[in-house]
């Protein structure tokens, strides 16, 4: 059972981008809230990886702790 009301397949409702999305994982208890970092042109990350040029070969969490984990090392 959901425990947020927001549903992402409604997305393409709106016209512009959202500052901050919300999100369910699997079966747990926990809302997880993203937020925009980043806008990006196409031309400048590869379209099946999504990843820019200083980003290849690196995990997910690599580059989330090299572009964006603050400065403080919280989350």
């Amino acid at each position: 059972m959901p425990v947020a009301k927001f549903d992402p397949r409604n997305l393409t409702l709106y016209q512009t981008p959202k500052y901050l999305l919300h999100f369910e994982w699997a079966r747990s208890p926990l809302i997880y809230r993203y937020a925009l970092v980043e806008v990006i042109k196409p031309d400048n990350i590869q379209p099946t990886s999504k990843q820019k040029p200083d980003e290849i070969d690196l995990t997910q969490k690599e580059i989330y702790d090299k572009k964006y984990r603050l400065q403080n090392g919280s989350t």
